[in-house]
């Protein structure tokens, strides 16, 4: 088969994308503190995993999963929580769907892989309708420290008189 060389770029890219995505959920599974997200991820990484070689029929390529994306999503999943990191990964998956769907045209195969990725985003939607909020999202403790250190700076400017110049200015204001 003839390939041009931006097809092949994109088939690549899709290639690598979806090589990524197997490491990703298979992280994911790692994580996830109930057994039904981590089954679904497992599968999820499986039909990945099958989308890799569709597109490796093309290219030829044998590609290496980066993890670059997987620990990004772990410290995402960390740091946020299920309740809004789902929904991320969801518009990730739903997003590849117009791409998978120009690759059609030319690429059949593809097909079944573009039919994957939205359904994909649904599950990834219906697991946060399972009620199974294990995660404890660490953006919460994270913030509150903040505004301690925060708080803790403001404090001792104030002590040291270092914010006088922000009351001077307000009192001349107040005079004038």
């Amino acid at each position: 088969m003839n390939i041009s060389a931006s097809d092949r770029a994109r088939l690549l890219k899709a290639q690598q994308g979806e090589l990524d995505g197997v490491v990703t959920y298979l992280r994911l599974a790692e994580l996830v503190s109930n057994e039904t997200d981590a089954k679904t991820f497992k599968r999820l990484a499986a039909d990945e995993g099958r989308h890799a070689a569709v597109f490796k029929q093309y290219t030829g390529e044998v590609l290496q999963p980066k993890r670059l994306q997987a620990i990004a999503v772990a410290l995402a999943y960390r740091l946020l929580g299920k309740r809004i990191l789902y929904p991320i990964i969801a518009r990730f998956e739903y997003s590849a769907v117009p791409g998978y769907e120009q690759l059609m045209k030319d690429y059949p195969e593809v097909g079944s892989v573009k039919d994957d990725e939205k359904r994909h985003g649904d599950t990834l939607k219906a697991l946060l309708g399972n009620g199974e909020y294990n995660d404890a999202p660490l953006i919460l403790p994270i913030a509150s420290v903040a505004l301690l250190v925060f708080s803790i700076f403001y404090r001792r400017r104030m002590y040291h008189g270092q914010s006088d110049r922000f009351l001077k200015g307000t009192d001349k204001t107040q005079e004038g």
